[in-house]
């Protein structure tokens, strides 16, 4: 399992304000000097927002890159979920994604999805904003470099959703999941 000190994560450049000093208490009370991603997830949202724990953990320090990229694809699958009438195009970026992991189609293929995804968000733009927000995350769940997918996708999916902590909360507890499976 990966793990990270808190040198590796002040390398990573939070911008929480004392971010040292809050870490060093989190360690101090939890008794623990490197951390899983599945620990940091783990941590009570009072001390660490699950935004933040999004942001340290979905990297490949502390993820492999393939559940990297499936967590992209079930984020925006999952706020694909919530529209009606989702664009065709984000749909097939998100299959893309999955059968260019299975090594079933070529970087080429998967980059058309992307590009296609890409024209389904700006259209998605000028109709309604939790559309576009759902089209953004299908296209960048579609992207190549994991962290950027799965980064982008979870910003995405919860910009789409009404409930931001929700959709947070929801993300969280489903790549505990992926990590436990």
């Amino acid at each position: 399992m990966k793990t990270v000190t808190i040198e590796d994560i002040l390398s990573f450049g939070p911008c929480w304000e004392n971010a040292r000093e809050r870490m060093e208490k989190i360690a101090q009370k939890y008794n623990q000097q490197e951390w899983s991603a599945v620990d940091v997830l783990r941590l009570p949202e009072a001390l660490v927002s699950n935004a933040d724990k999004l942001w340290l953990v979905l990297r490949e320090e502390l993820v492999d890159v393939p559940v990297l990229h499936e967590f992209a694809c079930r984020c925006a699958e999952h706020v694909l979920s919530k529209i009606d009438n989702p664009d065709p195009r984000s749909v097939a970026a998100v299959e893309a994604k999955r059968a260019w992991l299975r090594g079933e189609i070529s970087d080429d293929e998967l980059d058309n999805a992307h590009d296609a995804a890409g024209a389904a968000h700006y259209a998605a733009a000028r109709v309604a904003k939790s559309a576009c927000h759902a089209a953004y995350s299908a296209y960048r769940a579609a992207d190549d470099a994991a962290y950027w997918a799965a980064s982008d996708a979870a910003d995405c999916a919860a910009k789409a959703a009404n409930d931001k902590g929700t959709e947070r909360t929801w993300q969280v507890a489903e790549l505990i999941k992926m990590l436990e499976e």
